[in-house]
């Protein structure tokens, strides 16, 4: 380890002296991006002038420099999706069904081969797959209605369609074996679910979303991220990194590992008990009107199973500050949706005026999605707070990007919750559908996710991104909190070798 540790010091000081250096505005690679909310993703991010200038006032921040000043995105809680063809055999239950185990036949066999990977979503009020994921699990021809059902976002909307009813499973990567396959017997999920089926959804480098499991399937399950034990999975060529991620209906988070606890609320509708679609006889049979009754929306969260679905979310309380705190300028209070499927995070305009933002931001990030691209600002937040049994949770120095997005609750949302807050953090999502949710946040961990500039693989790249954070501290121009893997302000030997034995880590999968 000594000597892996003395070669590598000599190539972060040839690094470092070529000029490689990571900013407070990272390089986004071209084939990549991070992903925001409702199928959109940032694919480039500009500082200011005015951030190229000078370093960032961070009043709060110079105050209390222990405080985390988190990356402008997190983890990727990535996991295994296939379908089978198991729904009621009742025309009028339209009510979901969960399942422990993989149930039915799939419908694109072998399932073992046919899945695809995609995002554990809470943002995301349906099951959604996307382009040709949809033929690779089979939602084509007779399993799809003749129903449409609108997506979209801040650049546009598009068309889905709603698929007949099927099952819907997932698990984590662990759950892919080394030759490829997929272990059906590690699968959770639900049956008699309409999913959507949309066209590719992604920019001009490609499809970016595969699928989504949202919260039709995830209100009623805990999850647990792991951030610090990567997997690294191959799936048809392609190579997949993220966070262990396990799919329980049963888990009671040690106090002793999460010492946080956020409380989460569910929005948008109240109360609910299940989720499910609503049908209406086959009108393209007119010689049999009272056969085939087929999903006219699809499965969202419900109050019952033979209601109108209308979905819902879940919602943290975040405080926001901008500058010194007084008696004209107190902490703000936002109301946000907790979403695992962004791994940036957003704030509405009205919550950039109530904090007195400059008209002038940040920095300004291009947004790829649903209708095509825009551009839109971001700031730095001085200070965020989240409540939390166990202690406050506080960061400085926060991105966020300015969008105005329409809220399950009714008008525009106050903000996104993304997973950039939790880099450095195992969480386990507890969510429930009546009462009080949490979000358990453990505290840092030397995290072996190592994937610096989130291109999805890990190589020099990466090393190059830790190598310009060498040596450097908080008050450092070129700090990077990502390479800051043991959370303790100073980017040192100890990261190093907690980064190289995660880089070695990583090789041998």
């Amino acid at each position: 380890m000594f000597r892996r540790l003395s070669i590598l010091t000599c190539v972060i000081a040839s690094c470092v002296t070529a000029g490689l250096h990571a900013g407070s505005v990272p390089a986004i690679p071209p084939s990549t991006g991070f992903r925001l909310a409702n199928g959109m993703k940032i694919i480039s991010v500009t500082p200011s002038a005015k951030a190229l200038q000078s370093a960032p006032d961070i009043r709060i921040a110079a105050e209390t420099p222990s405080l985390p000043q988190p990356p402008m995105a997190g983890f990727s809680p990535l996991v295994a999706i296939v379908t089978s063809d198991r729904r009621s055999s009742d025309d009028f239950d339209w009510e979901h069904a969960l399942v422990s185990s993989y149930v039915g036949k799939p419908l694109n066999p072998p399932a073992e081969e046919n899945f695809v990977v995609g995002i554990l979503d809470t943002g995301s009020v349906v099951d959604l797959v996307a382009g040709d994921s949809a033929t690779v699990l089979g939602l084509k021809g007779s399993n799809l209605t003749t129903s449409e059902f609108p997506i979209g976002g801040v650049s546009g909307t598009m068309d889905t369609i709603i698929t007949k009813p099927i099952g819907v499973f997932a698990a984590g990567l662990a759950a892919i074996k080394a030759d490829g396959q997929l272990d059906l017997s590690k699968l959770v999920g639900h049956t008699n679910v309409a999913a959507l089926a949309s066209p590719a959804i992604g920019c001009s480098n490609g499809e970016d979303v595969s699928a989504l499991v949202g919260t039709p399937l995830l209100a009623f399950y805990t999850t647990i991220i792991n951030v610090d034990q990567p997997r690294k999975v191959v799936v048809r060529g392609k190579t997949y990194i993220g966070p262990d991620v396990q799919i329980t209906s049963s888990y009671t988070p040690p106090t002793s590992v999460y010492r946080h606890k956020i409380p989460m609320e569910l929005g948008g509708l109240s109360p609910v008990a299940t989720a499910s679609y609503y049908a209406f006889p086959d009108l393209s049979d007119w010689e049999n009107i009272l056969g085939e009754w087929l999903p006219l929306t699809p499965t969202l969260l419900s109050m019952a199973g033979g209601d109108l679905p209308l979905g819902g979310s879940f919602f943290a309380d975040v405080g926001v500050l901008q500058g010194q705190a007084g008696p004209l300028n107190a902490l703000q209070t936002a109301r946000m949706l907790v979403d695992t499927g962004a791994q940036s995070s957003i704030i509405s305009s009205n919550i950039a005026a109530k904090l007195n933002l400059p008209l002038e931001p940040d920095f300004t990030a291009l947004i790829c999605g649903v209708g095509g691209t825009s551009e839109v600002p971001g700031y730095y937040v001085d200070y965020v707070r989240i409540n939390a049994m166990g202690g406050a949770l506080e960061f400085a120095h926060v991105p966020f990007v300015v969008l105005d997005m329409d809220s399950p609750e009714g008008g525009s949302l106050d903000g996104i919750l993304g997973t950039n807050l939790f880099w450095n953090r195992n969480v386990v999502l507890e969510p429930t559908t009546s009462g009080t949710g949490f979000l358990h946040i453990s505290d840092p961990v030397p995290f072996a996710f190592i994937d610096l500039n989130l291109d999805g693989v890990i190589d020099g790249q990466d090393f190059a991104v830790f190598a310009a954070a060498w040596r450097t501290t908080v008050a450092d121009p070129a700090w990077n909190p990502m390479c800051d893997l043991f959370v303790d302000d100073v980017i040192d030997a100890r990261d190093l070798e907690a980064f190289v034995d995660a880089w070695v880590y990583m090789l041998s999968k």
